[in-house]
C-alpha cells in the first residue's frame, strides 16, 4: 500500500545485539537523544520508508493481535504524545522488546528505528518501528581514496530492514484499542517462497501482529474480481486467453507467496490496461498491498481451466499444460460468424 504525504517527525535510534552462543540475551544499547538529521539525510530517510511501502514493495496489510500493555501498540500510542526528551527514553522499551523476541542466533542484531510522523490527506498521526541490519561497504575518500567501513545502513540498493507503522485514524482518544488503528508491515523475506523465522519473530513475536486470516477469501475475491475484469474487456479472444492463463499462473504455479494487484497488472498487462485493472480492484475494495497467498478456496478451480462451447462441448486440462501447449484464436467463419480455432501443439494419443 503506498503511503501519501508523509512527513517524519522524531527518530531515535538503538542497537539490538545478537544473541550469544551461551547465557541471556544482550541489553541493547540505548541511544541517548534524538537523531539529527539535516534536509538531505531526512529526505533520504523519508524516501527509504515510502520506497518500501509503494504498491510493488513487499509489505502487507496486518491485523493487530496484541493490544494490552506492555504491547507494541500500546507503547507507541503513548510514545508519540510525549515530548521529545520522555520520546527517546520511552523509545528503549521498542529495543528492549525486539531483543526479547530475538530468540535464535541465527537472528542478526542491528538497529532498532523508532520513529513518528504523520500521512495522508488529510494528515493522521503514525508511529514507525525499523529493524535495520547493519552491513558492510567502502566510502570515497579524498584523492579516489576508499575506507573500508562495516556499519552501514538503509543503503538504497540492500535492503537489508524490516519496517512496521501503525496508523491512526485521527480520531482521539480512543479507548477501545485497537479501534482507531490499522498495521503494515514491510518486510524483503515476504516474497519468498516460505515465510523465514526473521519474518515472523518481527512482525508477529515483536509487534504482535497476525496475517489476516481471511486471506483465502481474498485470495477468492482477487480471482473472480480479475475473471469479471478480463471478461469485460473489448480485447482479441486471443488476449483474453493469455490473460486467463496469467491469472491461473500468478495463483497456482508462481513460487511467491502474496499476491498484489500492481504485481499481477505490470506482470501479465500493458501500461493501459494494467490502470484500469488497478483502478477496477481499487473500485472493488480490494487491498492495494501484498496478500497472503491463501488459495484453499480455490484448490479445486485451480486445478483444471476449461473452455465452454455450444452443444456441451468442453476442453480441459491442468493450467500449465494449457499454457504450454493450447493456443486459441478467433476467426471469420464461413457462414459469417465468429468461429474459434483451437491448435494444440502435441500429437492425440488417444479417443473414446
Amino acid at each position: 500500500m503506498p503511503l501519501e504525504n508523509v512527513t517524519i517527525g522524531r527518530v531515535c535510534l538503538h542497537e539490538v545485539h545478537r544473541r550469544p552462543e551461551e547465557g541471556p540475551q544482550l541489553v541493547p544499547t540505548f541511544g541517548t537523544g534524538l537523531l539529527e538529521l539535516d534536509q538531505e539525510a531526512e529526505s533520504a530517510f523519508r524516501s527509504r520508508v515510502i520506497a518500501a511501502f509503494k504498491s510493488t514493495a513487499q509489505c502487507m496489510e496486518v491485523d493487530i493481535r496484541e493490544f494490552g500493555l506492555g504491547s507494541a501498540l500500546v507503547t507507541g500510542v503513548e510514545l508519540i504524545k510525549l515530548r521529545d526528551t520522555q520520546f527517546v527514553n520511552h523509545s528503549r522499551l521498542f529495543a528492549e522488546a525486539l531483543a526479547t523476541a530475538q530468540i535464535s542466533r541465527q537472528i542478526p542484531g542491528g538497529l532498532m528505528v523508532v520513529f513518528d510522523g504523520t500521512l495522508g490527506n488529510p494528515a493522521t498521526p503514525f508511529f514507525g518501528l525499523m529493524k535495520a541490519e547493519l552491513h558492510e561497504g567502502f566510502i570515497k575518500t579524498a584523492n579516489l581514496q576508499a575506507r573500508f567501513v562495516n556499519d552501514l545502513f538503509l543503503s538504497p540498493k540492500t535492503k537489508l530492514y524490516k519496517i512496521g507503522i501503525f496508523i491512526s485514524d485521527g480520531v482521539d482518544p480512543r479507548p477501545d484499542l485497537p479501534e482507531g488503528w490499522r498495521a503494515v508491515v514491510y518486510d524483503s523475506a515476504m516474497s519468498a517462497a516460505h515465510r523465514d523465522a526473521a519474518a515472523t519473530y518481527f512482525y508477529s513475536n515483536f509487534l504482535g501482529l497476525n496475517i489476516p486470516e481471511n486471506a483465502a477469501r481474498q485470495v477468492k475475491k482477487f480471482f473472480e474480481e480479475t475473471k469479471a475484469f478480463i471478461k469485460a474487456q473489448d480485447i482479441p479472444e486471443k488476449d483474453k486467453v493469455d490473460l486467463y492463463n496469467g491469472l491461473y499462473a500468478y495463483l497456482k504455479l508462481d513460487r511467491g507467496n502474496t499476491i498484489q494487484t500492481s504485481r499481477f497488472a505490470k506482470t501479465y498487462m500493458g501500461d493501459d490496461l494494467g490502470d484500469d485493472y488497478i483502478a477496477h480492484m481499487k473500485k472493488r475494495k480490494f487491498p492495494a498491498g501484498a496478500i497472503a497467498k491463501d488459495i484453499s478456496e480455490l484448490a479445486g478451480v485451480l486445478r483444471w481451466r476449461k473452455f465452454k462451447f455450444p452443444r456441451a462441448i468442453t476442453l480441459s486440462g491442468p493450467p500449465d499444460a494449457i499454457r504450454d501447449l493450447v493456443a486459441v484464436d478467433s476467426v471469420n467463419g464461413d457462414d459469417g460468424q465468429s468461429w474459434t480455432r483451437i491448435t494444440i501443439r502435441a500429437q492425440l494419443q488417444s479417443q473414446e
